[in-house]
């Protein structure tokens, strides 16, 4: 079944808003970088990674099979989403993000010497007792500043 010939407009506005988002996303990400930074020590991590593969299993990919042969069957669609950003943003999982998978970043959930625990985001893997340079870039949301920047 071929959709986007039956529905190019929306197929065509879906793209656009999903580039602007990457690109605002890859602007952020870089601005980020300028930000003043501190070094954490990693005493234990867990990878996160498998949150974004399990966002997409259970949330779009059963999209792919709701016929959009009128408007109630997008707006339904329009109305899940809307929610599951809502339910997104305030549970404080929006890092949890499949184009970050896409880019080279990997999700931790680290706990520093100190005792604090956050959410790393880094391209690289990281090891347990190593000192990291990070920026905050949200509330316990940390991103491992890259060398040179």
């Amino acid at each position: 079944m071929m959709l986007v010939p039956e529905h190019k407009y929306v197929a065509t506005g879906i793209l656009m808003a999903g580039t602007w988002g990457l690109f605002w996303m890859l602007i952020y990400l870089r601005k980020a970088q300028t930000l003043g930074s501190f070094q954490v020590k990693i005493a234990a991590f867990h990878r996160l990674d498998a949150e974004a593969m399990a966002y997409i299993v259970t949330y779009i990919i059963p999209f792919l099979e709701i016929p959009l042969h009128g408007g109630r069957e997008g707006a339904a669609i329009a109305v899940f989403f809307v929610v599951l950003g809502i339910l997104f943003v305030y549970s404080n999982m929006i890092h949890v993000n499949p184009m970050l998978n896409l880019l080279g970043y990997h999700l931790y959930e680290i706990t520093t010497e100190d005792g604090g625990v956050h959410s790393l985001l880094t391209r690289r893997s990281i090891r347990r007792r190593e000192t990291i340079e990070v920026v905050r870039i949200g509330d316990d949301i940390l991103l491992e500043k890259l060398d040179g920047t």
